[in-house]
C-alpha cells in the first residue's frame, strides 16, 4: 500500500493562536501530532508500505519526518516539498503521482486526526474505494450515505445526509485509479466545493461509473480531531490515554 499523508496546510488558526512551530511538530501529552496522527495507521503497517509526505518547503521538515517515522518503524518514506498552497487536499495528494506504483493500494491520509491504534485495520478494507467513518454531531464533516446492503451510494461534502461522518482517511483500489478520478472528475472549476478540490466527491464519481465503495464505522471515543487550537485544547484536557 502506498500511505499519502497530506501536510501542507498553512496551519494559519494556530499560528494565530500563538503557536511558532508547524501545526504537526506541536506536542501534546509528550508527543507530536505527528506522531499521535501516525499512530491512526499502525492497523494498516507492513513493512512493503510506501509512506509518501507532502509538506510546505518553508517548514524544512524532512528530517523531523523522517526521524519520527524510523521511531515508529518506518522507513519506506519520500517526502514531497512545495512552496505554494494547492486548491485542495485532492491535489495535494495527486503530487505523490511521479513516486507511488500505479498498481499499489492508495490510502489518503491528513494530519490532523488521532484515531486510537487498530480502529482502522487493512481487514476492513472492501470494494474499490473504503472510507472509515464514526457518528458525530455537527455538519463540519464529510458524509457518507449508504444503501440496504451497506454500499456507498452518496458522499457530501460539509452537508449532513447520514450519520456516517468521514475522519480523513480515504482508500483507493491502486493509485492507478484514483490518477484516473482525479484526472477525469476535475476538469472544470464547476466540480470545485467551496473553492477547493476534496477527496471526498471523488466517490461520487467513482460510483457514477459503477464502482463499489465502503465503509467501516470507529467508534466515536476511540477518534480525537486535533484540527484546530480549540480541539487540541480538548484533548489536552480530556484524554486520558
Amino acid at each position: 500500500m502506498t500511505v499519502v499523508i497530506t501536510m501542507a496546510g498553512l496551519g494559519s488558526r494556530f499560528r494565530k493562536a500563538g503557536y511558532k512551530m508547524p501545526k504537526y511538530q506541536i506536542e501534546a501529552h509528550g508527543r507530536t501530532l505527528f506522531d499521535w496522527s501516525m499512530e491512526s495507521l499502525k492497523g494498516f503497517a507492513d513493512p512493503k508500505n510506501d509512506y509518501i509526505f507532502v509538506v510546505r518547503k518553508e517548514d524544512d521538515a524532512e528530517e523531523f519526518i523522517r526521524s519520527s517515522c524510523e521511531k515508529i518503524g518506518i522507513t519506506n518514506v519520500t517526502v514531497i516539498g512545495i512552496d505554494y498552497l494547492t486548491d485542495g487536499q485532492a491535489t495535494t495528494a495527486m503530487l505523490a503521482k511521479d513516486v507511488w506504483d500505479k498498481e499499489s493500494a492508495l490510502m489518503i491520509y491528513n494530519i490532523d486526526t488521532y484515531v486510537e491504534a487498530y480502529e482502522m485495520k487493512t481487514e476492513q478494507i472492501a470494494g474499490d474505494g473504503f472510507i472509515p467513518c464514526f457518528h458525530a454531531p455537527g455538519d463540519h464533516w464529510s458524509f457518507a450515505k449508504l444503501d440496504a446492503n451497506g454500499k456507498v451510494v452518496e458522499v457530501r461534502e460539509k452537508e449532513r445526509i447520514s450519520d456516517n461522518c468521514t475522519l480523513g482517511a480515504y482508500y483507493f483500489k491502486t493509485c492507478a485509479l484514483y490518477e484516473q478520478l482525479y484526472n477525469e472528475y476535475y476538469t472544470s472549476e464547476e466540480k470545485l466545493e467551496k473553492g477547493e478540490k476534496y477527496v471526498a466527491p471523488l466517490y461520487n464519481y467513482l460510483i457514477s461509473k459503477g464502482g463499489d465503495v465502503r465503509i467501516s464505522i470507529v467508534d466515536f471515543e476511540k477518534v480525537h480531531v486535533l484540527g484546530t487550537p480549540e480541539e487540541l485544547n480538548y484533548f489536552l484536557e480530556h484524554y486520558k490515554g
